[in-house]
Protein backbone atom coordinates (compact mmCIF):
# COMPACT_ATOMS: atom_id res chain seq x y z
CA UNK A 1 0.00 0.00 0.00
CA UNK A 2 2.77 2.47 0.61
CA UNK A 3 4.68 1.76 -2.53
CA UNK A 4 1.26 2.45 -4.24
CA UNK A 5 0.89 5.97 -2.23
CA UNK A 6 4.38 7.21 -3.08
CA UNK A 7 4.72 6.11 -6.76
CA UNK A 8 0.42 7.25 -7.74
CA UNK A 9 0.43 10.11 -5.45
CA UNK A 10 1.86 13.59 -5.00
CA UNK A 11 2.88 15.16 -1.68
CA UNK A 12 4.04 12.16 0.10
CA UNK A 13 6.36 14.93 2.29
CA UNK A 14 3.52 16.54 3.25
CA UNK A 15 1.97 12.89 4.11
CA UNK A 16 4.46 12.13 6.81
CA UNK A 17 4.93 15.67 8.16
CA UNK A 18 1.13 15.77 9.13
CA UNK A 19 1.41 12.21 10.57
CA UNK A 20 4.13 13.09 12.90
CA UNK A 21 2.09 16.28 14.10
CA UNK A 22 -0.67 14.09 15.76
CA UNK A 23 0.64 10.79 17.56
CA UNK A 24 -1.84 8.54 19.23
CA UNK A 25 -1.31 10.59 22.48
CA UNK A 26 -2.42 14.04 21.10
CA UNK A 27 -5.34 11.74 19.16
CA UNK A 28 -6.90 10.00 22.23
CA UNK A 29 -6.85 13.58 24.21
CA UNK A 30 -8.88 15.44 21.49
CA UNK A 31 -11.38 12.37 20.87
CA UNK A 32 -11.93 13.03 24.96
CA UNK A 33 -12.91 16.88 24.64
CA UNK A 34 -14.74 16.13 22.00
CA UNK A 35 -16.79 13.51 24.25
CA UNK A 36 -17.04 16.32 26.51
CA UNK A 37 -18.52 18.68 24.33
CA UNK A 38 -20.68 16.53 22.70
CA UNK A 39 -22.60 15.78 26.15
CA UNK A 40 -22.33 19.15 26.77
CA UNK A 41 -24.53 19.77 23.33
CA UNK A 42 -27.06 17.38 24.44
CA UNK A 43 -25.94 14.81 21.55
CA UNK A 44 -27.81 11.35 22.60
CA UNK A 45 -25.15 7.95 21.83
CA UNK A 46 -28.42 6.45 20.85
CA UNK A 47 -28.46 9.36 17.77
CA UNK A 48 -28.85 7.67 14.52
CA UNK A 49 -29.18 10.50 12.20
CA UNK A 50 -27.55 13.77 11.79
CA UNK A 51 -29.38 17.08 13.49
CA UNK A 52 -28.78 18.87 10.06
CA UNK A 53 -29.77 17.85 7.08
CA UNK A 54 -30.73 20.72 4.30
CA UNK A 55 -33.35 21.11 1.47
CA UNK A 56 -31.99 19.95 -1.99
CA UNK A 57 -32.71 23.60 -2.83
CA UNK A 58 -30.37 24.76 0.17
CA UNK A 59 -27.70 21.69 -1.33
CA UNK A 60 -27.43 23.22 -4.74
CA UNK A 61 -26.69 26.24 -3.25
CA UNK A 62 -24.16 24.94 -1.49
CA UNK A 63 -22.83 22.97 -4.56
CA UNK A 64 -22.54 26.07 -6.52
CA UNK A 65 -20.57 28.15 -3.63
CA UNK A 66 -17.97 25.11 -3.76
CA UNK A 67 -17.96 24.29 -7.55
CA UNK A 68 -14.46 24.74 -7.98
CA UNK A 69 -13.76 22.20 -4.95
CA UNK A 70 -16.68 19.55 -6.15
CA UNK A 71 -15.84 19.46 -9.67
CA UNK A 72 -11.67 19.42 -9.44
CA UNK A 73 -12.50 16.34 -6.58
CA UNK A 74 -14.81 14.48 -8.02
CA UNK A 75 -12.12 13.19 -10.98
CA UNK A 76 -10.08 12.35 -8.43
CA UNK A 77 -12.33 10.34 -5.62
CA UNK A 78 -14.22 8.45 -9.08
CA UNK A 79 -10.08 7.34 -9.47
CA UNK A 80 -9.58 6.73 -5.53
CA UNK A 81 -12.75 4.76 -5.48
CA UNK A 82 -11.77 2.16 -8.16
CA UNK A 83 -8.59 1.99 -6.36
CA UNK A 84 -10.54 1.01 -3.14
CA UNK A 85 -13.18 -1.21 -5.08
CA UNK A 86 -14.57 -4.24 -3.60
CA UNK A 87 -12.87 -3.02 0.45
CA UNK A 88 -16.20 -2.10 1.86
CA UNK A 89 -15.54 1.76 1.57
CA UNK A 90 -16.90 4.67 1.16
CA UNK A 91 -15.14 8.31 -0.19
CA UNK A 92 -17.13 11.29 1.76
CA UNK A 93 -16.29 15.21 0.77
CA UNK A 94 -17.14 18.05 2.58
CA UNK A 95 -17.45 21.61 2.57
CA UNK A 96 -15.51 23.75 5.04
CA UNK A 97 -18.75 23.77 7.31
CA UNK A 98 -18.92 19.57 7.10
CA UNK A 99 -21.94 19.69 4.44
CA UNK A 100 -21.56 16.49 2.77
CA UNK A 101 -21.12 17.66 -0.66
CA UNK A 102 -20.27 14.30 -2.89
CA UNK A 103 -20.60 10.18 -1.94
CA UNK A 104 -19.06 7.06 -3.81
CA UNK A 105 -18.43 4.20 -2.88
CA UNK A 106 -18.82 0.44 -3.31
CA UNK A 107 -22.78 -0.62 -3.15
CA UNK A 108 -23.20 -2.37 0.30
CA UNK A 109 -21.74 0.50 2.50
CA UNK A 110 -23.45 2.91 0.18
CA UNK A 111 -26.96 1.17 0.97
CA UNK A 112 -25.80 1.00 5.27
CA UNK A 113 -24.62 5.05 4.92
CA UNK A 114 -27.52 6.11 3.13
CA UNK A 115 -29.74 4.71 5.81
CA UNK A 116 -27.52 6.45 8.14
CA UNK A 117 -28.53 9.56 6.30
CA UNK A 118 -24.85 10.00 5.38
CA UNK A 119 -25.20 11.55 2.15
CA UNK A 120 -25.33 14.97 0.06
CA UNK A 121 -26.44 18.03 1.77
CA UNK A 122 -25.97 15.89 6.32
CA UNK A 123 -23.57 17.54 8.63
CA UNK A 124 -21.12 15.56 10.12
CA UNK A 125 -19.70 18.46 11.90
CA UNK A 126 -19.35 17.80 15.90
CA UNK A 127 -22.88 19.62 16.83
CA UNK A 128 -24.59 17.51 14.19
CA UNK A 129 -23.75 14.41 15.09
CA UNK A 130 -21.21 14.43 17.51
CA UNK A 131 -17.58 13.19 17.25
CA UNK A 132 -16.27 11.66 14.06
CA UNK A 133 -13.11 11.62 11.86
CA UNK A 134 -14.37 14.72 9.75
CA UNK A 135 -15.55 16.89 12.80
CA UNK A 136 -12.07 16.54 13.95
CA UNK A 137 -10.44 17.76 11.32
CA UNK A 138 -12.61 20.47 10.78
CA UNK A 139 -11.67 22.10 13.98
CA UNK A 140 -8.17 21.04 14.62
CA UNK A 141 -6.77 21.60 11.26
CA UNK A 142 -5.17 17.94 10.82
CA UNK A 143 -5.74 14.28 9.86
CA UNK A 144 -7.14 12.04 11.82
CA UNK A 145 -8.50 8.48 12.66
CA UNK A 146 -11.61 7.56 14.49
CA UNK A 147 -12.65 4.09 15.18
CA UNK A 148 -14.68 1.71 17.00
CA UNK A 149 -16.50 3.29 20.05
CA UNK A 150 -14.27 6.77 19.58
CA UNK A 151 -17.47 7.72 17.93
CA UNK A 152 -19.92 9.24 20.08
CA UNK A 153 -22.39 7.58 18.23
CA UNK A 154 -23.23 4.26 19.01
CA UNK A 155 -24.49 4.06 15.28
CA UNK A 156 -21.07 4.07 14.20
CA UNK A 157 -18.99 2.11 16.20
CA UNK A 158 -18.63 -0.83 13.83
CA UNK A 159 -16.76 1.70 11.53
CA UNK A 160 -13.33 3.01 11.37
CA UNK A 161 -13.26 6.60 9.58
CA UNK A 162 -10.22 8.52 8.16
CA UNK A 163 -10.38 12.20 7.32
CA UNK A 164 -7.83 14.94 6.31
CA UNK A 165 -8.39 18.36 5.73
CA UNK A 166 -8.27 20.10 2.00
CA UNK A 167 -6.76 23.52 2.19
CA UNK A 168 -6.60 26.36 -0.33
CA UNK A 169 -3.26 28.43 -1.14
CA UNK A 170 -2.64 30.33 2.14
CA UNK A 171 -3.27 27.33 4.41
CA UNK A 172 -7.12 27.42 5.20
CA UNK A 173 -9.56 24.62 5.39
CA UNK A 174 -12.33 24.63 2.18
CA UNK A 175 -13.08 21.11 2.72
CA UNK A 176 -12.67 17.32 4.44
CA UNK A 177 -12.08 13.72 2.73
CA UNK A 178 -13.14 11.17 4.29
CA UNK A 179 -12.31 7.27 3.77
CA UNK A 180 -14.94 5.26 5.83
CA UNK A 181 -15.10 1.59 6.29
CA UNK A 182 -16.01 -1.09 8.45
CA UNK A 183 -13.52 -1.28 10.90
CA UNK A 184 -12.23 -4.91 10.21
CA UNK A 185 -11.55 -3.54 6.63
CA UNK A 186 -9.18 -0.88 7.15
CA UNK A 187 -5.91 -0.78 8.31
CA UNK A 188 -2.55 1.42 9.71
CA UNK A 189 -1.86 2.94 6.12
CA UNK A 190 -5.79 4.41 4.96
CA UNK A 191 -5.62 6.99 6.66
CA UNK A 192 -1.67 7.78 5.14
CA UNK A 193 -3.82 7.35 1.73
CA UNK A 194 -6.58 9.64 2.46
CA UNK A 195 -3.81 12.70 3.59
CA UNK A 196 -2.18 11.90 0.69
CA UNK A 197 -5.10 11.96 -1.91
CA UNK A 198 -5.97 15.38 -0.07
CA UNK A 199 -2.93 16.41 -0.59
CA UNK A 200 -3.03 15.54 -4.30
CA UNK A 201 -6.19 17.38 -4.58
CA UNK A 202 -4.82 20.54 -3.12
CA UNK A 203 -1.94 20.02 -5.78
CA UNK A 204 -5.11 20.20 -8.49
CA UNK A 205 -6.85 23.37 -7.50
CA UNK A 206 -3.25 25.13 -7.02
CA UNK A 207 -2.52 24.36 -10.32
CA UNK A 208 -6.32 25.59 -11.50
CA UNK A 209 -6.09 28.51 -9.60
CA UNK A 210 -2.34 29.45 -11.25
CA UNK A 211 -4.09 28.75 -14.94
CA UNK A 212 -7.08 30.95 -13.45
CA UNK A 213 -4.87 33.72 -12.68
CA UNK A 214 -2.63 33.35 -15.62
CA UNK A 215 -5.60 33.57 -17.66
CA UNK A 216 -6.90 36.28 -15.49
CA UNK A 217 -3.62 38.11 -16.30
CA UNK A 218 -3.61 37.49 -19.98
CA UNK A 219 -7.19 38.95 -20.38
CA UNK A 220 -6.58 41.96 -18.10
CA UNK A 221 -3.22 42.61 -20.11
CA UNK A 222 -5.47 42.20 -23.55
CA UNK A 223 -7.75 44.28 -22.21
CA UNK A 224 -5.20 46.84 -21.25
CA UNK A 225 -3.99 46.73 -24.52
CA UNK A 226 -7.00 47.68 -26.22
CA UNK A 227 -7.56 50.79 -24.01
CA UNK A 228 -6.27 54.15 -24.19
CA UNK A 229 -4.64 55.29 -21.09
CA UNK A 230 -3.44 58.62 -21.92
CA UNK A 231 -5.37 62.05 -22.03
CA UNK A 232 -4.61 65.59 -23.07
CA UNK A 233 -3.45 66.20 -19.13
CA UNK A 234 -0.91 63.84 -19.37
CA UNK A 235 0.78 65.75 -22.26
CA UNK A 236 3.08 68.10 -20.31
CA UNK A 237 4.33 71.36 -21.59
CA UNK A 238 3.60 75.05 -22.04
CA UNK A 239 5.32 76.28 -24.87
CA UNK A 240 3.13 77.60 -27.81
CA UNK A 241 4.04 74.79 -29.92
CA UNK A 242 2.98 71.91 -27.90
CA UNK A 243 -0.34 73.91 -26.41
CA UNK A 244 -1.12 74.80 -30.32
CA UNK A 245 -1.10 71.20 -31.30
CA UNK A 246 -2.64 70.05 -27.90
CA UNK A 247 -5.71 72.54 -28.95
CA UNK A 248 -5.73 71.35 -32.37
CA UNK A 249 -6.03 67.52 -31.57
CA UNK A 250 -8.77 68.51 -29.54
CA UNK A 251 -10.80 70.40 -32.08
CA UNK A 252 -10.59 67.06 -34.63
CA UNK A 253 -11.09 64.34 -31.69
CA UNK A 254 -14.73 64.58 -32.41
CA UNK A 255 -13.76 64.03 -36.59
CA UNK A 256 -14.34 60.58 -38.34
CA UNK A 257 -11.79 61.29 -40.49
CA UNK A 258 -8.46 59.92 -40.70
CA UNK A 259 -5.93 61.35 -38.72
CA UNK A 260 -1.93 61.27 -39.60
CA UNK A 261 0.55 62.06 -36.73
CA UNK A 262 3.59 63.23 -38.09
CA UNK A 263 6.84 63.76 -35.35
CA UNK A 264 10.31 62.63 -34.74
CA UNK A 265 10.97 58.85 -33.22
CA UNK A 266 10.26 59.60 -28.99
CA UNK A 267 7.88 62.73 -29.47
CA UNK A 268 4.68 60.99 -28.28
CA UNK A 269 2.93 60.56 -31.19
CA UNK A 270 0.75 57.80 -29.74
CA UNK A 271 0.58 59.74 -26.67
CA UNK A 272 -1.76 61.80 -28.84
CA UNK A 273 -3.18 59.42 -30.48
CA UNK A 274 -4.61 58.08 -27.22
CA UNK A 275 -5.69 61.32 -25.91
CA UNK A 276 -7.67 61.92 -29.21
CA UNK A 277 -9.48 58.70 -28.83
CA UNK A 278 -10.46 59.30 -25.18
CA UNK A 279 -11.32 63.39 -25.98
CA UNK A 280 -13.74 61.24 -28.97
CA UNK A 281 -17.13 60.10 -28.41
CA UNK A 282 -15.39 56.67 -29.14
CA UNK A 283 -13.86 56.75 -25.34
CA UNK A 284 -15.61 53.96 -24.04
CA UNK A 285 -14.61 52.00 -27.50
CA UNK A 286 -11.54 49.88 -27.88
CA UNK A 287 -8.56 51.52 -28.82
CA UNK A 288 -6.29 49.02 -30.90
CA UNK A 289 -3.06 49.81 -31.68
CA UNK A 290 -0.26 48.04 -34.18
CA UNK A 291 3.42 48.95 -35.42
CA UNK A 292 3.42 48.42 -38.90
CA UNK A 293 7.29 48.36 -38.55
CA UNK A 294 7.21 45.25 -35.87
CA UNK A 295 5.88 43.03 -37.88
CA UNK A 296 7.18 40.58 -40.59
CA UNK A 297 5.49 41.89 -43.88
CA UNK A 298 3.65 38.09 -44.31
CA UNK A 299 1.86 38.44 -40.73
CA UNK A 300 0.44 42.33 -40.78
CA UNK A 301 -2.39 41.32 -43.40
CA UNK A 302 -3.19 38.10 -40.64
CA UNK A 303 -3.17 41.00 -37.91
CA UNK A 304 -5.10 43.88 -39.96
CA UNK A 305 -7.74 41.76 -41.06
CA UNK A 306 -7.69 38.23 -39.27
CA UNK A 307 -8.60 34.50 -40.86
CA UNK A 308 -11.15 31.89 -41.26
CA UNK A 309 -10.70 28.32 -39.91
CA UNK A 310 -8.77 26.50 -42.36
CA UNK A 311 -7.33 29.30 -43.97
CA UNK A 312 -3.64 27.81 -43.46
CA UNK A 313 -1.99 25.21 -42.48
CA UNK A 314 -1.78 25.79 -38.28
CA UNK A 315 -4.73 28.25 -38.30
CA UNK A 316 -7.24 28.56 -35.07
CA UNK A 317 -9.64 26.53 -35.21
CA UNK A 318 -12.32 28.51 -35.78
CA UNK A 319 -10.48 31.38 -37.06
CA UNK A 320 -9.15 34.43 -35.26
CA UNK A 321 -10.51 38.23 -35.70
CA UNK A 322 -8.30 41.29 -36.65
CA UNK A 323 -6.99 44.32 -35.61
CA UNK A 324 -10.02 46.71 -37.59
CA UNK A 325 -12.50 43.85 -36.04
CA UNK A 326 -11.53 44.23 -32.39
CA UNK A 327 -11.51 48.06 -32.77
CA UNK A 328 -15.34 48.05 -34.11
CA UNK A 329 -16.92 51.17 -32.91
CA UNK A 330 -13.39 52.74 -31.67
CA UNK A 331 -10.19 53.76 -33.11
CA UNK A 332 -7.26 52.17 -34.96
CA UNK A 333 -4.19 53.17 -34.27
CA UNK A 334 -1.22 52.66 -37.27
CA UNK A 335 2.10 53.40 -36.08
CA UNK A 336 5.04 53.66 -37.96
CA UNK A 337 2.67 53.27 -41.49
CA UNK A 338 5.52 54.21 -43.43
CA UNK A 339 7.06 51.24 -43.25
CA UNK A 340 3.89 49.19 -44.15
CA UNK A 341 4.76 46.99 -47.24
CA UNK A 342 3.39 48.25 -50.80
CA UNK A 343 0.88 45.29 -51.29
CA UNK A 344 -0.30 45.84 -48.01
CA UNK A 345 -0.90 49.16 -48.54
CA UNK A 346 -3.14 48.55 -51.28
CA UNK A 347 -5.05 46.42 -49.45
CA UNK A 348 -5.63 48.53 -46.53
CA UNK A 349 -6.58 51.24 -48.90
CA UNK A 350 -9.22 49.20 -50.36
CA UNK A 351 -10.43 48.99 -46.68
CA UNK A 352 -10.59 52.83 -46.04
CA UNK A 353 -12.30 53.28 -49.95
CA UNK A 354 -14.42 50.61 -49.38
CA UNK A 355 -15.61 50.44 -45.25
CA UNK A 356 -15.31 46.48 -45.13
CA UNK A 357 -12.82 44.17 -44.66
CA UNK A 358 -12.45 40.18 -45.66
CA UNK A 359 -10.79 37.45 -43.22
CA UNK A 360 -8.17 35.89 -44.65
CA UNK A 361 -9.95 32.80 -46.59
CA UNK A 362 -12.92 33.93 -45.88
CA UNK A 363 -15.99 35.48 -48.00
CA UNK A 364 -18.16 37.00 -46.21
CA UNK A 365 -17.60 41.01 -46.34
CA UNK A 366 -17.54 42.68 -42.31
CA UNK A 367 -18.70 46.00 -42.48
CA UNK A 368 -16.25 48.50 -40.54
CA UNK A 369 -17.24 51.82 -37.81
CA UNK A 370 -13.47 52.41 -37.07
CA UNK A 371 -11.63 55.73 -37.02
CA UNK A 372 -7.93 55.31 -38.25
CA UNK A 373 -5.43 57.54 -36.94
CA UNK A 374 -1.89 56.72 -38.13
CA UNK A 375 1.78 57.95 -37.54
CA UNK A 376 5.13 58.31 -39.06
CA UNK A 377 8.27 59.65 -38.32
CA UNK A 378 9.14 60.07 -41.43
CA UNK A 379 8.39 62.37 -44.49
CA UNK A 380 5.22 60.61 -46.91
CA UNK A 381 5.82 62.77 -49.12
CA UNK A 382 9.58 62.08 -50.06
CA UNK A 383 8.91 58.63 -49.61
CA UNK A 384 6.13 58.51 -52.13
CA UNK A 385 8.28 60.69 -54.51
CA UNK A 386 10.72 57.86 -54.09
CA UNK A 387 7.93 55.07 -54.72
CA UNK A 388 7.89 53.50 -51.47
CA UNK A 389 4.81 55.16 -50.44
CA UNK A 390 1.56 55.08 -52.49
CA UNK A 391 0.37 58.35 -53.01
CA UNK A 392 -3.45 57.90 -52.94
CA UNK A 393 -2.88 56.71 -49.74
CA UNK A 394 -1.00 59.25 -48.47
CA UNK A 395 -4.06 61.61 -49.54
CA UNK A 396 -6.39 58.82 -47.67
CA UNK A 397 -4.65 59.24 -44.81
CA UNK A 398 -3.49 62.94 -44.03
CA UNK A 399 -6.84 63.98 -44.28
CA UNK A 400 -6.21 66.25 -40.60
CA UNK A 401 -2.25 66.28 -40.56
CA UNK A 402 -0.95 66.98 -37.09
CA UNK A 403 2.66 67.65 -36.30
CA UNK A 404 3.78 66.90 -32.83
CA UNK A 405 6.78 69.29 -31.95
CA UNK A 406 10.94 67.86 -31.56
CA UNK A 407 12.15 68.87 -27.86
CA UNK A 408 14.34 70.88 -29.66
CA UNK A 409 11.33 73.01 -30.75
CA UNK A 410 9.98 73.47 -27.42
CA UNK A 411 12.69 73.90 -24.92
CA UNK A 412 11.00 75.67 -22.24
CA UNK A 413 9.40 72.59 -21.42
CA UNK A 414 12.43 70.91 -20.27
CA UNK A 415 12.38 71.94 -17.02
CA UNK A 416 8.60 71.07 -16.75
CA UNK A 417 9.57 67.69 -18.30
CA UNK A 418 12.40 66.90 -16.21
CA UNK A 419 10.11 68.12 -13.07
CA UNK A 420 7.65 65.22 -14.24
CA UNK A 421 9.94 62.51 -15.26
CA UNK A 422 11.87 63.06 -11.73
CA UNK A 423 8.83 62.08 -9.73
CA UNK A 424 7.80 59.38 -11.86
CA UNK A 425 10.96 57.30 -11.85
CA UNK A 426 12.13 58.48 -8.07
CA UNK A 427 8.26 56.91 -6.83
CA UNK A 428 8.51 53.94 -8.90
CA UNK A 429 12.28 53.14 -8.09
CA UNK A 430 11.88 54.18 -4.72
CA UNK A 431 14.66 56.12 -4.85
CA UNK A 432 14.97 59.70 -3.51
CA UNK A 433 14.76 62.99 -6.27
CA UNK A 434 18.20 64.43 -7.62
CA UNK A 435 18.54 67.87 -7.07
CA UNK A 436 19.49 70.04 -10.63
CA UNK A 437 21.08 73.23 -10.20
CA UNK A 438 20.17 76.40 -12.83
CA UNK A 439 23.13 75.64 -14.77
CA UNK A 440 22.95 71.90 -15.34
CA UNK A 441 19.31 72.77 -15.97
CA UNK A 442 20.58 75.60 -18.82
CA UNK A 443 22.69 72.07 -20.49
CA UNK A 444 19.40 70.22 -20.55
CA UNK A 445 17.58 72.90 -21.77
CA UNK A 446 20.31 73.61 -24.58
CA UNK A 447 21.14 69.68 -25.36
CA UNK A 448 19.87 68.53 -28.84
CA UNK A 449 17.86 65.68 -27.84
CA UNK A 450 17.56 63.70 -30.59
CA UNK A 451 15.67 60.79 -29.11
CA UNK A 452 13.45 63.77 -27.56
CA UNK A 453 11.14 63.35 -24.85
CA UNK A 454 12.29 59.31 -24.88
CA UNK A 455 15.50 59.90 -24.39
CA UNK A 456 15.05 63.43 -21.45
CA UNK A 457 13.26 60.19 -19.63
CA UNK A 458 15.98 57.94 -19.72
CA UNK A 459 18.17 60.42 -18.90
CA UNK A 460 16.16 61.36 -16.23
CA UNK A 461 16.00 57.63 -14.97
CA UNK A 462 19.83 57.20 -15.13
CA UNK A 463 20.18 60.29 -13.19
CA UNK A 464 17.92 58.86 -10.05
CA UNK A 465 19.65 55.30 -10.56
CA UNK A 466 22.97 56.67 -10.45
CA UNK A 467 21.63 59.44 -8.02
CA UNK A 468 23.93 62.14 -10.12
CA UNK A 469 23.04 63.76 -13.33
CA UNK A 470 25.61 62.51 -16.11
CA UNK A 471 28.86 64.27 -16.17
CA UNK A 472 28.25 66.14 -19.89
CA UNK A 473 25.31 67.84 -18.38
CA UNK A 474 26.76 69.34 -15.13
CA UNK A 475 29.11 71.70 -16.69
CA UNK A 476 29.14 75.63 -15.43
CA UNK A 477 29.48 78.66 -17.46
CA UNK A 478 33.36 77.73 -18.27
CA UNK A 479 34.35 74.18 -18.61
CA UNK A 480 36.85 71.37 -20.03
CA UNK A 481 36.33 68.14 -21.74
CA UNK A 482 39.67 65.77 -22.04
CA UNK A 483 39.50 62.88 -24.82
CA UNK A 484 42.37 61.40 -25.34
CA UNK A 485 45.10 64.04 -23.96
CA UNK A 486 42.79 66.75 -26.16
CA UNK A 487 41.52 69.66 -23.84
CA UNK A 488 39.01 71.45 -25.06
CA UNK A 489 38.47 74.45 -23.91
CA UNK A 490 35.46 77.52 -24.24
CA UNK A 491 34.86 80.64 -22.03
CA UNK A 492 31.62 81.36 -23.34
CA UNK A 493 28.03 81.87 -22.18
CA UNK A 494 25.99 78.59 -22.04
CA UNK A 495 23.50 79.92 -24.52
CA UNK A 496 27.05 79.50 -26.99
CA UNK A 497 27.70 76.64 -25.75
CA UNK A 498 29.01 74.18 -29.00
CA UNK A 499 25.82 71.91 -29.18
CA UNK A 500 27.86 69.44 -30.67
CA UNK A 501 30.42 69.13 -29.15
CA UNK A 502 27.86 68.09 -26.13
CA UNK A 503 26.58 65.56 -27.99
CA UNK A 504 29.77 63.94 -29.02
CA UNK A 505 31.13 63.88 -25.28
CA UNK A 506 27.16 62.68 -24.55
CA UNK A 507 27.72 60.13 -26.96
CA UNK A 508 31.45 58.98 -25.48
CA UNK A 509 30.05 59.04 -21.92
CA UNK A 510 26.90 56.55 -22.59
CA UNK A 511 29.15 54.27 -24.64
CA UNK A 512 31.92 54.49 -21.93
CA UNK A 513 28.73 53.52 -18.86
CA UNK A 514 27.69 50.86 -21.05
CA UNK A 515 31.56 49.69 -21.81
CA UNK A 516 30.64 49.98 -25.83
CA UNK A 517 27.37 48.03 -26.34
CA UNK A 518 25.59 50.21 -28.97
CA UNK A 519 22.24 48.24 -28.52
CA UNK A 520 22.21 49.76 -24.68
CA UNK A 521 23.36 52.95 -25.65
CA UNK A 522 20.90 53.53 -28.35
CA UNK A 523 18.20 52.43 -25.75
CA UNK A 524 19.43 54.91 -23.23
CA UNK A 525 19.59 57.94 -25.47
CA UNK A 526 15.88 57.00 -27.28
CA UNK A 527 17.78 56.63 -30.56
CA UNK A 528 17.72 53.59 -32.97
CA UNK A 529 21.53 51.70 -33.40
CA UNK A 530 21.55 52.85 -37.34
CA UNK A 531 21.13 56.72 -36.19
CA UNK A 532 24.23 56.40 -33.47
CA UNK A 533 26.16 54.21 -35.95
CA UNK A 534 25.67 57.85 -38.08
CA UNK A 535 27.35 59.87 -34.58
CA UNK A 536 29.48 57.99 -34.15
CA UNK A 537 30.92 58.45 -37.86
CA UNK A 538 30.16 62.35 -37.98
CA UNK A 539 31.94 63.09 -34.82
CA UNK A 540 34.65 60.71 -36.10
CA UNK A 541 34.54 58.86 -32.30
CA UNK A 542 36.98 56.58 -32.22
CA UNK A 543 37.58 52.98 -30.12
CA UNK A 544 40.59 54.95 -28.08
CA UNK A 545 38.23 57.43 -26.56
CA UNK A 546 36.39 55.54 -24.79
CA UNK A 547 37.98 53.56 -21.37
CA UNK A 548 37.95 50.16 -20.55
CA UNK A 549 37.28 48.84 -23.49
CA UNK A 550 38.69 47.95 -26.91
CA UNK A 551 36.07 47.46 -30.03
CA UNK A 552 32.59 48.99 -30.11
CA UNK A 553 30.28 46.34 -28.92
CA UNK A 554 26.89 45.95 -31.17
Amino acid sequence: MEWVIKNKLRGVDEVISDMRKFNKDEQKKIILESHKRCEALGIKKNRVLSRKIITSQELQKKLKQNKELVVNTSLFMNGMCDFTKNTKCLWILTDMEGCILNVIGDEDILREAFKLKVFPGAYMNEQSIGTNAMSIALMNNLPVQVSGEDHFLNSYHRWTCSAAPIRNGIGEIIGVLDLTGYSECVNSHTLGMVVASANAIEKILEFKNYNAIKKERKLAKRLLNNQAIYTFDKIIGKSKKITNAVEYAKKISDSNSTILITGESGTGKEIFAQAIHNYSQRKDMPFIAINCGALPSNLIELELFGYEDGAFTGAKKGGNAGKFEMAEGGTIFLDEIGEMPLDMQVSLLRVMEEGVINRIGGCKQILLNVRIIAATNKDLKEEVSKGRFRKDLFYRLNVLPLHVPSLRDRKEDVPLLVEYYMKKASKRLNKRIVDIDENSMENLKQYEWTGNVRELENVIELTVNTEKLPEEFCYSKVYEINIENTVFKQNTQIGNMNLELLEKNHIINVLHNFKGNITLAAKVMGIGRNTLYRKIQKYHIMCSEIENYIVLKR
